[in-house]
């Protein structure tokens, strides 16, 4: 798997569920009539990968923090199953979050961490 550069192992999961290739919306005309829009959605489909139980060093999270802090508009991702999107972080949802595996007063880039959750957009 790859973050614009940055490798990391495939053992992350992708969490997110079904989403919906068209959206819809509905309202009423003036006269009664119900107006429908049908569109089928161009980009925005969120990915969200996780790492379950796989660990990572805190030296690669903090790789994709400075990724994350650089406020890119777009970049590549290679899934774990090869696929390639163009994509961007999704700032309106923490777009990184990892808990400790060990309770460390002061951490280092060796130390372990656990659950890593990235969140992207697809564009």
């Amino acid at each position: 798997m790859m973050i614009d550069g940055i490798v990391l192992d495939d053992d992350f999961v992708r969490t997110d569920g079904y989403w919906p290739a068209h959206r819809s919306n509905s309202q009423f005309a003036s006269n009664g009539a119900l107006l429908v829009e049908l569109a089928t959605m161009q980009a925005g489909e969120p990915i969200t990968l996780n790492s379950g139980d796989h660990w990572i060093r805190k030296s690669k999270v903090d790789e994709l923090l400075a990724h994350i802090r650089q406020g890119l508009d777009s970049f590549t991702i290679t899934l774990p199953d090869g696929s390639s999107h163009s994509a961007m972080w999704d700032y309106s949802n923490q777009p990184l979050a990892a808990e400790p595996l060990n309770r460390e007063t002061y951490p280092n880039a060796n130390s372990w961490l656990v659950n890593v959750q990235l969140k992207f957009i697809k564009l």
